[in-house]
């Protein structure tokens, strides 16, 4: 696979990168999280291009969560079927492999923060936020990889799921703070910890083999300026976290951010003039998850 040839070459820069903090993070926080047996399958698979539908569908229906959520989007009108999809396999046949997969980490997502009683409260509604407005802006500015956006900007908080269920009552003082506008995530978690939740999202990409680009994105999307592999994906993750700051998705809420001053809005090309309808498309796109 093309994204693994990539990490191979980014190993060594990214080893040095993570060596002075990769033991005390794993020691404060515990072991980090496996995905689960049937979504890691699932997805190991749409990562062989020689996989078949069928091959797909046959995982999926192992994990009966799993194969509702797939049918359950296959039908939704962001998908607008002509008629009603009634099997996984149809499912896989309609969305596509990129979608299937987008579908299976959003289930994935979704239960590690249930795991820690925020699954329908305000990091959930973030993290899916800003997956939505990455695709968004990923297509507004021509990235060739829709799904791919969606992916990083899901993904780019779960440094946050793991903290809390490792050290819950820390976290759970730093989100107040941030709640009341007092501090940052980041900086909360520089203050407590000595890291942040992008380099424990960082490990966690690692050990879920996601692609480099995506793995740099969730390290850096508060300093896109930092990425070296994919600096276009790591800008788009930036402002769509921005975004979501500026609609109050998710506990930090910044309604007076001016978007148009972001560094990231010049490094994508997007005219300023834009981002409030881009903004409206993203809340329009938002619905139950």
């Amino acid at each position: 696979m093309g994204a693994e040839l990539v990490r191979e070459s980014a190993g060594t820069e990214k080893s040095t990168v993570l060596s002075a903090t990769a033991e005390k993070i794993v020691q404060s926080t515990g072991d980090l999280p496996a995905m689960p047996h049937v979504a890691a399958m699932v997805i190991d698979k749409l990562s062989n291009s020689n996989a078949t539908p069928r091959e797909i569908h046959q995982l999926i229906e192992k994990d009966q969560g799993l194969a509702a959520r797939v049918l359950k989007v296959a039908n939704s009108p962001y998908y607008g079927a002509c008629r009603s999809i009634a099997t996984v396999k149809d499912a896989i046949l309609f969305m596509g492999f990129d979608s299937i997969r987008s579908v299976v980490l959003t289930a994935v997502m979704k239960g590690v923060f249930a795991e820690t009683g925020l699954a329908e409260k305000l990091l959930w509604e973030h993290s899916i936020g800003c997956a939505v407005a990455a695709r968004t802006l990923g297509r507004a500015v021509g990235y060739p990889g829709n799904e791919e956006a969606f992916l990083a900007g899901l993904m780019h908080d779960v440094g946050k799921a793991v903290l809390f269920l490792r050290r819950s009552a820390e976290m759970s003082e730093i989100m107040q703070d941030v709640y009341n506008g007092d501090m940052s995530f980041a900086d909360g978690e520089k203050q407590v910890f000595g890291f942040t939740h992008s380099e424990i999202g960082q490990l966690v990409a690692d050990k879920w083999r996601f692609a480099i680009n995506i793995e740099e994105a969730i390290a850096h999307h508060h300093h896109p300026g930092e990425s070296q592999i994919a600096p276009q994906l790591a800008h788009i993750v930036c402002l769509a976290n921005a975004m979501c700051h500026k609609l109050e998705i998710g506990p930090t809420r910044s309604p007076c951010l001016d978007l148009a001053k972001l560094e990231s809005v010049k490094v994508l090309g997007i005219d300023p003039e834009s981002l409030n309808g881009m903004a409206a498309e993203v809340q329009g796109g938002l619905e139950p998850n």
